[in-house]
């Protein structure tokens, strides 16, 4: 239950811009405010939000150093490919179980619909993602990335294992 009603909320919030919420707090709302390609601009364009407070529109704004090119990311970018990464990691293992099950039948013809899920659902994604949202197909592409190099590490250190018991004279491989 909430102790002031949202009107009361949005009265005080535009009363004093000490006390207005800062873009990525529980009660911002981009519906109230504007975001111009660098900053976020109170819906009357009054004040700006200059990453640790509000300023009044007056205020000097810092300038990129001339010569460097920034683009600046837009919300969510960060909080896209994070969830990209994460969601690779979790949706491959959940398709790693779907996959186990679905390999204990007896049909072929599911045996080879199971086989071909993951490149299926990956591939399907990563072109997806790679038109409609770019960092979470960035966030994918590095996930892929780093169980790639988990996978080369483990290759080499078994080989090192192997090959290692060969030149000591203990035999085979092991």
């Amino acid at each position: 239950m909430r102790c002031r009603s949202e009107v009361d909320r949005r009265h005080k919030l535009s009363d004093d811009p000490a006390n207005r919420p800062r873009p990525g707090s529980d009660d911002f709302d981009p519906k109230q405010h504007t975001w111009d390609g660098r900053e976020w601009w109170t819906a009357d364009h009054k004040l700006w939000w200059d990453g640790t407070r509000w300023q009044p529109e007056d205020a000097p704004r810092p300038q990129p150093a001339p010569g460097t090119r920034q683009k600046p990311r837009p919300p969510g970018w960060w909080r896209d490919f994070w969830l990209g990464l994460a969601g690779t990691i979790v949706g491959n293992g959940l398709l790693f179980v779907l996959v186990s099950l679905l390999l204990r039948s007896d049909s072929p013809t599911v045996q080879q619909i199971a086989l071909a899920l993951p490149w299926l659902v990956n591939l399907g994604l990563l072109i997806f993602f790679a038109i409609k949202r770019v960092p979470v197909a960035l966030g994918m592409v590095t996930a892929y990335s780093v169980a790639f190099g988990l996978v080369l590490v483990a290759g080499i250190v078994f080989l090192a294992i192997c090959f290692g018991a060969l030149g000591s004279g203990q035999g085979g491989i092991p």
